[in-house]
């Protein structure tokens, strides 16, 4: 069944997706990088998808999904060697931009074909298998990291790395066939296609204002908490396993989500999700304690899992079908612009005041969030 193998391959994927920016983190702290330098990469590794998100949505809504998924899984393998080969800070101001952009068409394929291969019943749970390999890999992938930088070095890591996305290559060459073209569902492909005609729909923009918010918390965490980790003299595999946390309670709720949503809606529960988040957030700078630190990090994850899967619901659902690819790009769109801002922005924050101002001014984000799904009406 094709959903079945994109849904498996993309859980295997996403180990290496989630491991290598921990491992890009910690590789550029131990090269002597401070949040600043760090907060640059995470923008880099954000501004080409940023630019061209959407262009690789209509891409995949007018000719191939397949097109994507080999030019990206193929291309990411190959940029994960580099660091290998040429150890230095510097590659990874390279390999960045590369591992964003290759991911991002791989996400845009995956995520497009998961959604036209589902019914309006079934799509937000496919949806949320989809959530549950990606929070698969937020567990597996910092642990698989923290374990190989301790026992091997950093520069192995990444050969490990490569070689998760480099059999799920081989997998899609093998079973090509089973993956469908999808073809548009209008074909009328001369129609113009405007994206303010996107923005104009109030569904959609609450969706991409609250999938802002939600990939805000995830960038800080994903940027921070190994930097404050370090601080604390923890090692690799204890900054793993506090973020492996996050990733095992983002599966937990990712379970919930269709029956929860089933019976209170999509923005009631992601209203109560930023809400954790929040609380979560306000932890973080008050404990040095790795126990703690995990527990707030488990927190997060029942918050800001199932934020993910929730605003990509939502977005997937409130553009027309035949464009549903560029609605779904054009949230990752958002994605990829918060990669490119918020890291930089925080970076300078955090370089001349510390983590503590960052994760505060992350919970007032989230309660934000919170409260722009709990109106009665999208904006």
């Amino acid at each position: 069944m094709p959903l079945v193998l994109i849904l498996s391959l993309c859980c295997i994927t996403f180990i290496t997706m989630k491991g290598s920016r921990i491992l890009m983190t910690l590789y550029a702290v131990d090269m002597g990088a401070g949040p600043f330098e760090t907060g640059i990469l995470f923008a880099l590794y954000g501004l080409v998808p940023f630019l061209l998100a959407i262009a690789a949505g209509r891409i995949a809504d007018r000719f191939d999904n397949r097109l994507l998924i080999y030019w990206g899984l193929g291309t990411y393998t190959i940029s994960l060697v580099l660091p290998f080969f040429f150890p230095s800070l510097a590659i990874l101001f390279i390999v960045a931009p590369l591992w964003g952009f290759t991911s991002m068409l791989w996400v845009v394929a995956t995520q497009s074909l998961v959604g036209k291969l589902s019914t309006s019943e079934t799509r937000t749970r496919n949806f949320s298998y989809y959530s549950l390999g990606e929070s698969t890999g937020s567990v597996l992938g910092p642990i698989i990291v923290g374990l190989s930088i301790d026992m091997l070095s950093h520069q192995p890591t990444f050969l490990i790395m490569a070689a998760i996305p480099a059999l799920c290559v081989l997998a899609v060459v093998v079973r090509r066939h089973t993956i469908p073209h999808t073809a548009p569902v209008s074909t009328d492909v001369q129609a113009p296609r405007n994206m303010k005609d996107l923005l104009a729909l109030p569904a959609m923009r609450n969706a991409l204002l609250s999938n802002a918010a939600v990939m805000t918390g995830l960038d800080l965490f994903n940027l921070y908490m190994p930097i404050y980790g370090h601080s604390l003299g923890f090692t690799a595999t204890t900054i793993g396993l506090i973020m492996g946390a996050f990733g095992a309670a983002a599966f937990i709720t990712r379970l919930a989500i269709p029956p929860i949503s089933k019976r209170y809606g999509e923005r009631a529960m992601l209203a109560g999700a930023l809400a954790m988040s929040g609380v979560a957030f306000m932890m973080f700078p008050l404990t040095t304690s790795a126990v703690l630190l995990a527990a707030a990090a488990f927190a997060l994850g029942l918050g800001l899992g199932c934020g993910q899967p929730l605003s990509m619901i939502l977005a997937f659902n409130a553009g027309p079908p035949e464009r549903s690819a560029e609605s779904i790009s054009m949230r990752l769109a958002v994605s990829y612009g918060a990669h490119v801002v918020v890291p930089p922005v925080f970076g300078v924050i955090g370089a001349a005041m510390g983590v503590a101002p960052i994760f505060w001014t992350c919970a007032m984000l989230m309660g934000g969030g919170s409260l722009l799904n709990r109106k009665p009406k999208p904006l």
